[in-house]
């Protein structure tokens, strides 16, 4: 499994577009469209996923993430038909506690979604 977020996930994005993502692949906030400030950095770019790919990833995006625009990243999922996308709702760019789960009391974290993830990904056809 292939789990990449922002500039690595477009790296993986990029890696599948070619032909060379053969396998589950979890995208988080994958850099497609910038917002923000970084949006004078960094350009746009739309993938053109086969559908063999596009059927093996899992995108997800926070709703409140100020560096990746949600709207360009579910418009990338619609594109390409990357059916399994999810909005973390209240997650920020760096989704930690959606991810991990939040820090409690002697270092442990509780829940998080990222084994979900993983889980949903290998679940994939393909």
């Amino acid at each position: 499994v292939v789990v990449a977020s922002w500039w690595g996930g477009a790296c993986a994005l990029g890696c599948c577009e070619l032909g060379h993502g053969r396998g589950p692949t979890v995208v988080i906030a994958p850099a497609v469209k910038a917002c923000g400030w970084s949006s004078l950095v960094f350009p746009s770019w739309m993938p053109a996923l086969p559908a063999s790919a596009a059927a093996r990833i899992v995108c997800v995006v926070g709703d409140n993430d100020k560096t990746i625009s949600p709207s360009g990243v579910e418009r990338m999922c619609r594109t390409n038909k990357i059916a399994n996308f999810e909005v973390a709702r209240g997650g920020d760019h760096r989704m930690n506690n959606y991810l991990l789960g939040k820090t409690k009391k002697g270092g442990k974290r509780d829940g998080g979604k990222l084994e979900e993830l993983v889980h949903r990904a290998l679940a994939l056809p393909g």
